[in-house]
């Protein structure tokens, strides 16, 4: 009945109970101004003087003033499907090509092997960019080709490519070792360099301590006796000016040689993940290198018999049909474009719905209709801009002559304070009832405002007195509470009478005689007492 969406603020955290569904309950903020609320300085909204209760409003505030709709939850909702969808896919996508690259030392061993058994038809090829698919390719010729010629011819220049890819190998062997053994005595030295720096920073703060006592010495020999002995001496006064000089060098030296600027901690790691990334390449070379010279040994044994070359296509058939099944296939990347694409429509959805209804233009118009009502209250700065806080629940209001904000608790009064509860309830209000999807109820409880002014008891009426204007004499404060009535039935009007407010007040009925919009219920007093004095009998 609310029109209220059951989807949740908070998509992924179900624990979290202040991001949860918005229900009709959480908009008693803005239809009850309680004794206690309508004129506390650091709660604006009914409730929300409890932690719990801010939270739940901070989070709701947007959706009931129409900054964002149910239309932008629902797509929320689908953006985090999309985007949990999307991520499993890429997860298992990245997990088949780290699979299908843990074999390209695999790959290079079997290739290299073909070479040697003169398999490989074009036994030219650089392999040096070679990736998991291009060695595949190669290979899968090496079946096709056996299975076409059991037999098969050795490939002219098979031998000579074998030696060349070993003499390959051997020199990247080299180039690894030279750049690995760079980066240690590169690693050693500024290991070397961290310390030393450190070292000396330390000592010459101990020499610092040391000289400390100077400052007091200069103090105490201001002339050329001695503070101690009173002996006539200019040594002591020549020593203690060099020592002093020597101290400001040593403080010199002190601010130059701060540890933080030579740290070298970075350049360290740096160091130390290249040579990781060395040795782990290193023994990729190795295995392949090591691969290759094992069944180079085993070749001479064997003087490359026919039986050896069909143990060899036959272990390497298994192998290619292993590195297949973990193959990625252009199935997953079309997953991909497609969850992408409906991502960015998604996306470009919600940016439009949210352009159309932005929160910032949304409450300068909630800030317009709040300084209207201002100026119809008890309030000493009716022309200063007041900004609805929806973040910290409370105003902001802006002077217009020192250019700072106050918050509510800042601008002292109670009758300030009341004002402003006022005027901002009844701007939202007519704020909500201007939205297409109104989710709060349309009444408001107001329950005597007045206090604010007599706070013990009202005035009482002279029988005499039959207009207000006559009753407005008696005190100022009179005046400011039919104020109270006037800006209800203004927000009446505003309204074209969409909104219900309930006022409970002391305030006699020639308050507000002659006010359009009000009608009394009921005056409870002495016999017709809202509780009766016969429950207490």
């Amino acid at each position: 009945m609310a029109g209220l969406s059951s989807e949740r603020f908070d998509f992924e955290n179900t624990k979290n109970h202040f991001a949860g569904t918005a229900s009709f309950r959480d908009t008693a903020a803005f239809q009850f101004q309680p004794q206690h609320i309508v004129a506390n300085p650091f709660a604006l909204f009914y409730k929300a003087d409890t932690f719990e209760h801010q939270q739940k409003l901070k989070i709701i505030f947007p959706l009931l003033i129409g900054a964002i709709t149910n239309e932008v939850l629902a797509i929320e909702r689908e953006v985090k499907d999309v985007e949990t969808q999307l991520r499993k896919v890429q997860t298992e996508l990245a997990s088949k090509r780290q699979a299908v690259n843990s074999w390209i030392n695999t790959l290079k061993g079997l290739y290299s092997r073909s070479l040697q058994l003169g398999l490989l038809t074009d036994s030219s090829v650089n392999t040096e960019n070679f990736d998991s698919d291009r060695y595949l390719f190669f290979l899968n010729q090496v079946v096709s080709n056996f299975k076409n010629s059991p037999i098969p011819l050795f490939v002219s220049g098979s031998s000579e490519a074998d030696i060349d890819s070993q003499t390959d190998l051997l020199q990247s062997e080299r180039r690894l070792q030279n750049e690995l053994g760079l980066r240690k005595i590169r690693l050693s030295k500024l290991q070397s360099l961290n310390s030393s720096s450190i070292g000396y920073k330390d000592t010459v703060v101990i020499q610092q301590k040391r000289l400390e006592p100077i400052s007091w010495f200069k103090k105490k020999l201001t002339d050329e006796y001695c503070p101690f002995c009173e002996s006539k001496n200019e040594t002591g006064q020549k020593q203690i000016a060099a020592l002093d000089a020597y101290n400001e060098k040593l403080e010199f030296i002190s601010n130059a040689v701060n540890t933080k600027d030579v740290n070298l901690d970075k350049e360290i790691a740096d160091i130390r993940s290249e040579i990781r990334h060395l040795e782990t390449e290193l023994n990729g070379n190795r295995e392949v290198l090591r691969d290759i010279v094992t069944k180079s040994n085993e070749e001479i044994d064997r003087r490359q018999s026919i039986e050896e070359t069909y143990k060899f296509v036959g272990r390497l058939e298994q192998a290619i049909e292993n590195v297949v099944l973990t193959e990625v296939d252009g199935s997953l990347d079309r997953q991909i474009a497609e969850l992408q694409g409906q991502l960015g429509t998604l996306n470009k959805r919600l940016m439009e719905i949210r352009m159309q209804n932005s929160q910032d233009a949304i409450l300068k118009k909630i800030a317009l209709l709040i300084s209207h009502y201002v100026g119809l209250l008890d309030i000493d700065r009716p022309l200063d801009p007041v900004e609805l806080d929806i973040t910290n629940l409370t105003l902001k209001i802006f002077s217009t002559e020192s250019h700072r904000a106050d918050f509510l608790w800042e601008v002292g009064s109670g009758a300030n304070w009341m004002g402003y509860h006022l005027s901002t309830l009844f701007a939202l209000h007519e704020h909500f009832l201007s939205l297409k999807s109104n989710y709060v109820p349309s009444f408001l409880f107001i329950d005597q405002p007045s206090q604010v002014y007599f706070p013990k008891a009202m005035p009482a009426v002279d029988p005499n007195i039959t207009t207000f204007e006559q009753f407005r004499s008696q005190s100022d404060d009179l005046t400011q509470t039919r104020k109270i009535f006037s800006s209800a039935a203004d927000c009446l009007k505003r309204t074209k009478s969409q909104l219900q407010i309930i006022i409970v007040e002391h305030a006699p009925e020639i308050t507000w005689q002659g006010i359009e919009e009000i009608h009394l219920v009921e005056e409870w007093r002495e016999e017709n007492a809202l509780i009766p004095k016969t429950w207490f009998e």
